[in-house]
């Protein structure tokens, strides 16, 4: 029986020819697949500039270390590491940064505990632009995202520091990573972030309220139903997973079930700025907490909360005047005889973070602290940090450098404020997915919570903007990829119509056919 033409073969029909020696049936040839090298080769075509930049930030990191001797050391410097030789939690803070100490205490000096530091500060640099890139943004755009990460002085200093913002920025920066790379996070994941977030809380008490905007995000996506509810239960075990027992064990150390029982110096010395007692209606027995001088002339909120001559810190026989309830019960009638002060004072000292420059007010901790410094061998805080135990030393030469850098290499307060604007002004573009207008809102918020939340409870300090660095850049990344999406598809949908050919007659058929 002949072939009828243009009848299809089956697959196995004994016509098919045979495959050639070494390829597939599919005539691929599996030897021209790239092996792992060429990929890795490919990648690093398309990604060289990051590559670049990663490389430079290492070089940056490495020259820090090399100027210093050891670690630099802050007040707070000694507490941690106290407490990570104790094995208690400290009243005044969390212990999850002593417990970062305790666990390398083993196998490191302090200065090896500052290199440990900048790894994770590269690490952020990979995670951030690995998730851009996972999210769609152009490399280019990915590589503007995380310059501050890379370069940023005054970061590059504190992760020298034996202070708790280098391990609280990597594991907000892997949560927040780990929540946004997956289109729908399911609950093995959520509780992940949940864990993370119980950790850096325990590092950062700020992390109370970092952990309440993912919360709500979580929130808003469920009602959206781009999310299951199993995830948001399973974020929320996470977090109590981590945070239920440290307050139990706290609570067997200090008597209070809580995270801290510091709460009311800290809020003493938010108001202390500028409570006036003689408008309010103080109660005689706290009268001897009213500041004396007038408020324009007040030391800044972090003194009245830490120094020995604070009305907070009156003490008899050896023994506080002032319970914690007693200082809280003070800063509430403050709070509430006036609200228009602490709302104004709110509000300044958040702007204080995107403003030009790094210029000190008269309330705000001493910027000094943050400038890469000489050290002196002689052990007193005047608003320069000391070096951490270890061998004493440093290079004077190579100081001088970071100090120069660090007077132009750091990222500007409204450049700040702008990628802030950029990622909550995505909620409100058009013709976008809701994914593509939460998550820069997301990563806008957490980065204006970082500055509220400390200028709320606590004083104005610089370092405290330090971890929007991994945040508020990317949300701008997210939200401007967001909108050349949109405007794609929306010059797609404006292209005129083409008016298809019409189709040529068939020719008459020819005899013998």
């Amino acid at each position: 029986m002949s072939e009828v033409t243009g009848a299809r073969r089956g697959p196995g029909s004994p016509q098919d020819p045979a495959p050639a020696a070494g390829a597939t049936a599919s005539g691929a040839d599996p030897g021209a697949r790239p092996g792992p090298g060429a990929r890795a080769l490919r990648l690093a075509r398309r990604h060289w500039l990051f590559l670049l930049v990663l490389a430079l930030a290492a070089v940056a990191r490495g020259y820090v270390t090399a100027a210093y001797s050891t670690a630099l050391w802050f007040p707070d410097s000694g507490t941690y590491a106290d407490r990570a030789a104790s094995m208690q939690p400290a009243v005044d803070r969390p212990w999850g940064y002593s417990a970062f100490l305790a666990l390398l205490n083993p196998v490191t000096t302090y200065r090896e505990v500052a290199v440990v530091q900048h790894v994770l500060g590269l690490a952020m640099v990979a995670l951030v632009y690995l998730l851009l890139q996972r999210r769609g943004v152009a490399p280019w755009i990915g590589v503007l995202a995380v310059l501050p990460l890379a370069f940023d002085a005054y970061l590059l200093d504190i992760e020298h520091f034996i202070l708790a913002e280098t391990l609280f920025m990597f594991l907000m920066t892997g949560a927040v990573v780990l929540l946004l790379v997956r289109e729908r996070p399911g609950a093995l994941v959520a509780g992940t972030v949940g864990v993370l977030m119980g950790l850096l809380t325990l590092t950062r008490t700020v992390g109370l309220f970092l952990i309440g905007v993912v919360a709500v995000y979580l929130l808003v996506r469920l009602l959206v139903r781009t999310l299951r509810w199993t995830a948001v239960v399973a974020f929320l075990v996470g977090v109590a997973a981590v945070l239920l027992p440290y307050a139990g064990w706290f609570s067997t150390v200090h008597g209070s079930v809580a995270l801290t029982d510091y709460t009311g110096h800290f809020l003493y010395g938010r108001v202390a700025t500028f409570v006036q007692c003689e408008e309010l209606d103080v109660p005689e027995r706290l009268q001897p907490l009213c500041p004396e001088d007038p408020p324009e002339e007040r030391r800044p909120g972090d003194q009245f909360v830490w120094f020995p001559d604070s009305p907070a810190n009156a003490v008899e026989d050896g023994v506080p005047v002032w319970s914690e309830e007693e200082l809280a019960e003070f800063a509430t009638i403050a709070i509430r005889g006036q609200p228009g002060d602490y709302l104004r004072q709110l509000l300044s000292e958040t702007v204080h973070y995107v403003e030009p420059g790094r210029v000190s007010g008269p309330q705000d901790t001493c910027p000094g602290w943050w400038a890469f410094p000489y050290p002196d061998l002689i052990e007193q805080y005047d608003c320069r940090p000391l070096l951490a135990p270890g061998p004493f030393g440093y290079d004077a030469g190579m100081v001088g450098d970071l100090r120069s850098y660090q007077r132009y290499f750091y990222t500007p307060g409204p450049l700040l404020g702008l990628c802030l604007l950029v990622g909550l002004g995505a909620l409100l573009a058009r013709r976008r997915g809701r994914r593509d207008r939460l998550d820069p809102a997301l990563l806008a918020l957490l980065g204006l919570t970082l500055m509220a939340g400390p200028a709320a409870t606590a004083s104005f300090d610089f370092r405290y903007v330090l971890p929007t660095l991994a945040v508020l850049p990317p949300a701008a990344a997210l939200a401007l990829r967001g909108v050349a999406l949109a405007a794609g598809r929306g010059q797609r949908g404006r292209q005129p119509e083409v008016t298809p050919p019409e189709p040529r007659p068939e020719p008459a058929p020819t005899a013998g056919r």
